[in-house]
């Protein structure tokens, strides 16, 4: 389970800095032709229907990863069943999207105009199919193409961004027709890669699958509402107390310090169906905290190195216009080093069947957010919303951290710091990226 788990991870990694190199250059451009306010603006926008989509998929996604790795349905069941949701559940969203623009745009999106919003509604039903389809790679452990979709979908962005900037007047406008217009493509190559992958799809309505998705996605369903919150509640108070200006400079300094999840996010990806498809207890209980300790190491040195050239980062690649974000990214950095180990130890969590932990532990560390949030955004602006950020994910880091040594038995302290033993680890990568061994 270890070497197969190391030599994925190791692949994915490597394909998550690829697809995180374009998405950076994505910003990078974006954020050089808009301007902060433009880069504030634009992230608003899309703002509006990546939140939309996560209360609308109510953990569907998940469940598939699920119930595919548990096999309990099969991938053709799942296949044709994500397919009809993603048709209405889009429909669904999309209505109520217009809904909020119509009646509390204002309220929500001060200083965005509602053109940029109904535009960004479409990246809805494609946004949608993307999550449902690919979850369907995950739970069937096709790492390596569900890692090639998503790289494509990045690469089409970057590549529809520079089109249009030679090519046509760049603003707002166009970079959501980009952004929308790369799912469109990456979503065509999706299916046919997955059709071709399980054989063929039942394109039936599954009352059986529907019953068991939506109870157990439900139950990652708030976790992952609370998540997303966690993660972007701070661009929305930003927004309502200052201005999207002051979204723009947050949002780059966001941007790059969750460049530094690559590690752990990689090794979540493999880790939940793993889990989920795990039978046996005692290589759990000693996989996990292998996996979090050097996950925890290597995120630290990765986060010092970038404080170390934040100021030299930010100037040069965004330009000196957004110099506001060096202090900002600096404190993200320190709460992202504590979400990373989270990220591991959550999904071990929801790996097991008890996502309802997470979604609990969510539960308080959003409103801790929320509350530091208003209270510090009016004091000290975008570092006060910072500030807030890495306070609470350090409380989520540690909350999580206590209740998975109660469930497996672990100490703390195997969790969390390195041990000698992982030198061996180290050193079968070394050998496996010199092509000494093919194994780890």
């Amino acid at each position: 389970m270890i070497g197969t788990f190391t030599k994925n991870t190791l692949i994915t990694f490597i394909t998550r800095v690829l697809t995180a190199i374009f998405g950076i250059l994505i910003t990078i451009v974006i954020a050089r032709v808009l301007g902060p306010e433009g880069q504030g603006i634009y992230s608003l926008a899309i703002l509006l229907p990546t939140t939309l989509l996560l209360f609308t998929i109510f953990g569907l996604n998940v469940s598939s990863i699920f119930y595919i790795g548990r096999k309990k349905y099969s991938p053709q069941e799942v296949f044709g069943q994500n397919v009809l949701y993603s048709f209405f559940l889009g429909i669904l969203t999309i209505l109520i999207g217009l809904l909020i623009i119509f009646f509390f745009s204002d309220r929500f999106f001060p200083g965005v105009e509602r053109v940029y919003l109904f535009l960004a509604l479409f990246l809805i039903p494609f946004n949608l199919f993307f999550a449902l389809i690919s979850s369907i790679l995950l739970g069937m452990q096709e790492i390596k193409k569900y890692n090639f979709i998503s790289f494509l979908q990045v690469l089409f962005f970057l590549l529809f961004v520079l089109i249009f900037i030679l090519g046509f007047h760049f603003g707002v406008t166009v970079t959501i027709l980009a952004q929308t217009l790369s799912f469109v493509l990456a979503g065509v190559v999706l299916f046919f890669v997955v059709k071709k992958e399980v054989g063929s799809l039942i394109f039936k309505l599954n009352k059986n699958y529907f019953k068991d998705a939506i109870s157990y996605g439900l139950k990652n369903y708030l976790g992952g509402v609370l998540n997303f919150l966690h993660y972007r509640i701070d661009m929305f108070l930003i927004n309502l107390f200052l201005n999207p200006l002051a979204v723009g400079f947050y949002y780059v300094a966001v941007r790059l310090a969750e460049s530094i999840w690559l590690v752990s996010q990689s090794a979540a990806t493999i880790l939940f169906p793993k889990v989920a498809a795990e039978t046996d207890g005692q290589r759990l209980k000693h996989f996990t905290p292998l996996v979090c300790r050097n996950i925890l190491f290597i995120t630290f040195l990765i986060a010092i190195i970038l404080f170390i050239f934040s100021n030299f980062l930010i100037t040069v690649f965004y330009s000196e216009e957004f110099s506001d974000s060096v202090r900002p990214f600096q404190i993200l950095l320190i709460g992202t080093l504590f979400i990373a180990g989270w990220t591991i130890l959550a999904n071990d969590i929801g790996g097991r069947g008890k996502p309802m932990i997470n979604t609990y532990v969510s539960a308080f560390s959003v409103v801790l957010n929320i509350i530091l949030n208003i209270v510090w955004i009016p004091k000290w602006g975008i570092e006060g919303a910072a500030l807030a950020t890495a306070v609470s994910y350090f409380a989520v880091f540690i909350i999580t951290v206590f209740v998975y040594t109660r469930i497996s038995g672990n100490r703390m302290i195997d969790v969390i710091f390195p041990q000698k033993s992982d030198l061996a680890l180290y050193k079968s990568i070394f050998l496996f990226l010199r092509g000494k061994t093919k194994t780890i």
